[in-house]
């Protein structure tokens, strides 16, 4: 009789990423409803390539930098669709968005900016690492 049928020694037993969405998860939320611009791109940063982890480590993507690269271009859409419900594309509105993320006028821009940002940063370390893996 075996004490852990199915279970081999080469496997892991848990996977670290979804510690990591969670969390991710909850800094983006706290970040963007509250309107700390800082807080809600780590996490919204934290959340896309914990994303692009669990998503490459299950099979469902071949290449992690594909993954983040994908992801980051849809935080991008969902930044710009932000962007054009507020209706705002000067770069003196995204300078006050970011400076007085609560400000009436500046509210929802500024939650599109920090997801703009992340976008922007995890589609950036997506084509950094591409280079690296291509050939694989």
């Amino acid at each position: 009789m075996n004490e852990k049928p199915g279970v081999s020694d080469r496997y892991r037993m848990a996977s670290p990423w979804p510690l990591f969405v969670a969390l991710g998860f909850a800094l983006s939320e706290v970040g963007i409803v509250l309107g700390v611009f800082p807080i809600a791109v780590g996490g919204v940063l934290l959340f896309g390539g914990s994303v692009a982890g669990i998503l490459t480590e299950s099979g469902y993507a071949s290449h992690l930098w594909k993954t983040a690269m994908a992801v980051g271009g849809g935080l991008l859409v969902v930044a710009l669709v932000l962007a054009i419900i507020q209706g705002q594309f000067e770069a003196a509105a995204v300078s006050g968005a970011i400076e007085t993320p609560n400000e009436p006028g500046y509210r929802l821009l500024s939650r599109g900016v920090a997801i703009a940002v992340a976008g922007v940063l995890l589609g950036a370390l997506g084509l950094s690492q591409m280079g690296r893996y291509a050939g694989r």
